[in-house]
């Protein structure tokens, strides 16, 4: 995943709902948690918000190139 990628949440079908699709805006690799897992900051539709959120928990609906 990178910036520019269009994602989804994996989890929890209420949030799903209300955040709708958003829109990978930075990235951030984490070397005391694990160097291997990134966070990504995600700008969401709907107004639900800009949050951080771990790779796992998201899905690719569009990448760029």
């Amino acid at each position: 995943m990178k910036v520019g990628d269009l994602v989804r949440k994996l989890y929890d079908q209420e949030d799903l709902l209300e955040a709708g699709l958003g829109l990978i805006i930075m990235v951030a690799r984490d070397a005391a948690v694990d160097r291997h897992q990134a966070r990504y900051k995600i700008q969401w539709s709907n107004n639900y918000g800009t949050f951080w959120a771990p790779e796992d928990k998201l899905e690719i609906v569009s990448e760029t190139r």
